[in-house]
């Protein structure tokens, strides 16, 4: 079994196309992954533009300033310096019923700290309004305290009352986010995140790998079949037993490897640029409605951990279409068509049954749903049971994976030799 095995395993990796594509799938995410650093931007406070690793440095200097815990008494506090700003004459410009900061003001003052504005202003937004340009935080009215846990409470409660058209939340659903919300330790810790925020909006490019590996592994048994290979190796001995599990085990092992180079490269990239600092702060300093009770190290951890199930689900699926079809073309064609689907047809905008079906397939499984109003409270009520999209995507591919390996050596033993 060890002999077949590790023939097997070499058959994969020496081939010249699994070499190929290999590479161009590692320069691929050592690309995509070294843009976010390459493209970072930050502004000096006298508005001049600073790329790259300066940009990094500058960025935790500016975080430094507002490292601390996001009490009300804190929250209320910076919001009233943003409004002193407008109160200075000198400081604002008018365009007939707008008051903007001048240009000298807002690179000095806000620039530095928008992200923190931004995270603030989000809570007070109602839902699906996308950008205010921090309007709302400069108009609104304080007394003692800003009341910024209560908004993102009631933020949360006008996401179940909205009208999706084909879709409502049932009061399980209800039962299930706010239980789920009341879990969320608060008041938040704030301080320098960008390399977990970079690596979380970066990690659904390790599609790219996953679609790589994929390519690799579909001639495993179709290339039999069009070599015509497949008479001799079902007319021996171990040909309908051992052998169909080295060829399962060792693609496993391949696409293992292969895809934990390339999680390496991703994070490594990130982390080793922007540093670690961060990894221990909640997830909601991302997204103050995400109902997750996570760190963003633990967040992290969760989708890595979430893609590798898809990539084991895909490639099971994989193998299933190479025992069954002919060519490893039409593999293929069949793969690409699944993990991209969503992409030719497009989420509908809403909260609807569509999106919850499309939502499952592997281009959308491999995007993070934490950073996002829209899909961090996409949930699957059951009789008796809500399964929020993390826990869907992970039963979904198990069993992807659990019903398509026995089928695997089935349709090679019954493959009619030609």
């Amino acid at each position: 079994m060890n002999d077949l095995f590790k023939y097997e395993f070499m058959k994969i990796a020496r081939k010249r196309m699994s070499i190929i594509v290999v590479f161009a799938s590692m320069f691929l995410t050592l690309l995509l992954f070294i843009m976010p650093v390459k493209n970072y931007i930050s502004l000096e406070r006298d508005g001049s533009q600073v790329n790259g690793v300066a940009a990094i440095q500058l960025e935790k200097e500016y975080a430094k300033e507002l490292a601390g815990t996001l009490t009300e008494e804190r929250v209320a506090k910076d919001i009233r310096e943003y409004q002193a700003l407008f109160s200075n004459r000198d400081n604002v410009i008018k365009n007939g019923n707008k008051v903007n900061l001048t240009d000298e003001i807002y690179a000095y003052y806000v620039l530095p700290h928008y992200s923190y504005l931004k995270m603030i202003d989000e809570a007070f937004v109602e839902p699906q309004i996308t950008d205010t340009g921090l309007t709302v935080i400069r108009d609104m009215q304080l007394e003692d305290y800003a009341a910024f846990y209560i908004a993102r409470a009631e933020k949360v409660e006008k996401y179940f009352t909205m009208d999706y058209s084909d879709w409502t939340y049932s009061n399980q659903e209800k039962d299930f986010w706010n239980t789920k919300n009341s879990h969320v330790e608060m008041p938040y810790e704030y301080g320098y995140h960008a390399g977990w925020k970079s690596l979380l909006q970066c990690l659904e490019l390790l599609i790219v790998p996953i679609i790589a590996i994929c390519i690799c592994v579909a001639p495993v048994f179709a290339g039999e079949y069009q070599s015509g290979a497949d008479s001799v190796i079902l007319s021996t001995r171990y040909g309908k037993s051992k052998l169909i599990k080295a060829k399962i085990s060792a693609t496993f092992l391949f696409a293992l490897i292969v895809f934990s180079i390339n999680v390496l490269l991703s994070v490594g990239i990130q982390l080793a640029t922007f540093g670690m600092d961060g990894w221990n702060l909640p997830l909601q300093i991302l997204n103050v409605t995400v109902p997750y009770n996570l760190s963003l190290l633990e967040a992290t951890i969760v989708c890595i951990a979430n893609l590798y199930l898809v990539l084991i689900g895909m490639v099971a699926f994989t193998l299933f279409l190479s025992a069954k079809m002919k060519t490893s073309f039409v593999v293929l064609v069949v793969d690409i068509l699944v993990i991209l689907l969503p992409v030719f047809m497009g989420l509908s905008g809403t909260n609807g049954i569509l999106n919850h079906i499309l939502m499952l397939f592997p281009y959308m499984s491999a995007q993070p749903v934490f950073p996002a109003d829209y899909t961090s409270y996409f949930s699957y009520p059951l009789p008796g049971l809500t399964l929020d999209i993390i826990t869907m995507r992970i039963i979904v591919y198990a069993v992807l994976s659990v019903v398509c390996i026995p089928f695997v050596g089935r349709a090679f033993k019954r493959h009619q030799v030609q």
